[in-house]
């Protein structure tokens, strides 16, 4: 928090005249002031003294989000971290596909705490504070969180990403590890200071700690209402076109096709390819694949350094040979949530609306509840290519909304301008 300048002003007046000698309370530096006879200089200085305690001590857990893309440095190390989690998060939810839906929404709660109107908050990584609340929606939220403060601990030998960069890039990663597009995010953000201390104290203190410090989930995740989920894309200042491209990403990933995915154990490579031969023969290939997934064979460091809580030796990695999209890992998923079906989504509401139905989820609710959402919505069903396009431009804006460039060049040629929002003409 930046203390009022006036307040800084007023510490250092105080300070000045603790320390003024006694010879000049007579001289004309002095004359014309009105003595202080009720207050000595140990009742100014005690006063002084709460005052700056006040400033230092009270939380600006909702503050302003500091992005700077060049703070990583070295472009190899960053690129390495990348891919790390991108592998970690791939392989998570290969394991328990019904996650992909927690690392989306936990990115989307971090954007859409931001407030348009007083232009505070944004995507810094507090929404690991604000979802210390009760009920299973936030526990599956908390879990993806400690996965990705995991994550963070293994990076720090190297070249650790703050918790707001990986929540952001778990979210796009999510999309991607079930079939479907691949978006790129910014890198560069800053955690909030008040991080820590906000997780602590709404873990004791609920939601009315979380309200109190004006960091309360932008929605109530456990029992959602569609108007409540309408609302707080409007609050952060994000169209109905965004709102509806943010929020059908949301409901494939809610889908069974992805919550029910069968989930990848190991990779099945049939027997050893023999020499000169085409296929795989021979001896059946060793399943217990050494894996280096922070590169921990370059050093002399004990790999259990890096190790997990929960890992299990025998998880799935891609062929180095594999294809381009699954580089990180297999994908998980049905026909619907393929980028080439991405947008079935829509099209299975707007076909449910025609039947009288108006959707069977609280997203899919809010995709039909509001008539310049359903227009979007209507759009996407027919245009599978808007969709995708729009889809990585709103989530590219909602994961640094808000956010204030820093680091010279970045700030000097960005000068501070929000990412422009999606217009609503068709």
């Amino acid at each position: 928090m930046a203390p009022n300048r006036a307040l800084v002003a007023l510490l250092a007046a105080g300070a000045a005249a603790l320390n003024t000698p006694s010879r000049l309370q007579g001289s004309k530096l002095a004359r014309g002031a009105e003595p202080w006879k009720s207050v000595d200089r140990r009742q100014l200085a005690s006063g002084i003294a709460a005052l700056a305690g006040a400033l230092v001590a009270a939380p600006d857990a909702n503050a302003v989000v500091y992005l700077d893309p060049a703070r990583y440095g070295d472009q190899e190390l960053k690129n390495a971290a990348i891919a790390k989690c991108r592998t970690r998060v791939r392989d998570v939810i290969a394991k328990d596909p019904s996650l992909a839906c927690s690392f989306f929404l936990l990115a989307l709660l971090d954007g859409l705490s931001y407030d348009e109107k007083t232009r505070r908050g944004g995507p810094d990584g507090m929404v690991a504070a604000s979802i210390q609340l009760p009920g299973r929606a936030y526990a599956e939220l908390r879990d993806v969180v400690d996965l990705l403060q995991e994550s963070q601990r293994a990076l720090k030998r190297t070249n650790a990403l703050t918790l707001a960069d990986l929540i952001a890039l778990s979210g796009a990663e999510s999309l991607a590890a079930v079939g479907g597009p691949e978006i790129s995010v910014q890198l560069g953000r800053t955690d909030n200071p008040e991080l820590l201390n906000s997780i602590k104290a709404v873990s004791k203190g609920g939601l009315k700690e979380a309200q109190a410090r004006g960091i309360a989930p932008a929605f109530d995740v456990e029992e959602a209402s569609p108007s409540d989920i309408v609302k707080a894309f409007r609050r952060s200042g994000f169209t109905e076109r965004e709102a509806a491209a943010l929020l059908g990403a949301l409901a494939v990933l809610q889908g069974d096709d992805v919550v029910n995915a069968k989930a990848v154990k190991k990779e099945d490579k049939g027997q050893a390819k023999a020499r000169g031969k085409m296929g795989r023969g021979g001896e059946k290939a060793s399943t217990n694949y050494a894996i280096d997934l922070y590169g921990t064979n370059e050093g002399t460091e004990d790999a259990s350094v890096d190790k997990f809580e929960g890992d299990i030796d025998e998880f799935y990695i891609a062929d180095a040979f594999g294809s381009r999209k699954e580089a990180y890992g297999r994908r998980v998923g049905g026909a619907s949530s393929s980028v080439e079906n991405f947008n079935q989504i829509f099209i299975d509401v707007m076909a449910d609306q025609k039947k009288g139905k108006k959707g069977s989820t609280p997203v899919q609710k809010a995709l039909l509840l509001d008539q310049n959402v359903q227009i979007w919505v209507q759009k996407y069903a027919a245009e599978r290519l808007t969709f995708l396009k729009d889809l990585d431009k709103s989530f590219y804006r909602i994961t640094q909304v808000g956010a204030q460039y820093t680091g010279g060049k970045y700030a000097a040629l960005l000068d501070n301008k929000p990412v422009k929002k999606l217009s609503t003409d068709r």
